[in-house]
């Protein structure tokens, strides 16, 4: 006697179960990939955050106001004749403020965020801040026969913004010098 074995599921048994099988495993996948930190995230604020909304009854904020290199000049009123002040103890002038090294009104600031003796050390530093959101220019110089290229950022006009930009330069390890214009 000769046994026959027997197959047991057909073809369209086999099918449903790899595509059940296969399922299973794309929805693994996606639920771990959805799960994991995506790189650069944290890195980038959008610009939403940096908005806020206007006062009652006030003005929309200036978007631009970060690239103004100097504060717009306002319109005043014309002032009233100036008494003496050896006279009139309330004429005196203010006295000046002790924390403001640089008076900002007058300044105007550069970064520099160093000083390379080859192009391409310079442009790495360039691509360095270009990847953390700063637009930094090359400026080659002279000195003893050799040529410095500077890597600089900037101007600014207030010191406000050039100590935020000093701390998330150093957040990122990077060593900036402030340069003042004249």
């Amino acid at each position: 006697m000769v046994q026959r074995s027997v197959q047991r599921g057909t073809t369209l048994v086999g099918f449903i179960a790899g595509l059940v099988l296969g399922l299973a495993i794309a929805v693994a996948v996606a639920l771990f990939i959805t799960n994991a930190p995506v790189p650069f995230v944290n890195k980038v604020r959008p610009a939403s955050e940096s908005v806020l909304p206007p006062s009652a009854g006030g003005q929309l904020p200036d978007p631009n106001k970060s690239l103004y290199s100097q504060v717009p000049a306002k319109v005043v009123a014309p002032e009233p004749p100036k008494s003496d002040p050896a006279t009139d103890p309330k004429a005196a002038p203010p006295p000046a403020e002790k924390g403001n090294v640089f008076p900002a009104e007058d300044s105007r600031f550069l970064l520099q965020a160093g000083a390379f003796r080859t192009p391409d050390d310079a442009d790495s530093m360039r691509a360095r801040l270009a990847l953390l959101g700063f637009d930094a220019k090359v400026f080659p110089r002279e000195q003893d026969g050799n040529t410095l290229y500077r890597v600089r950022l900037g101007p600014y006009g207030n010191l406000e913004d050039v100590n935020r930009i000093r701390k998330t330069m150093a957040e990122n390890g990077i060593d900036v010098q402030l340069v003042r214009l004249k």
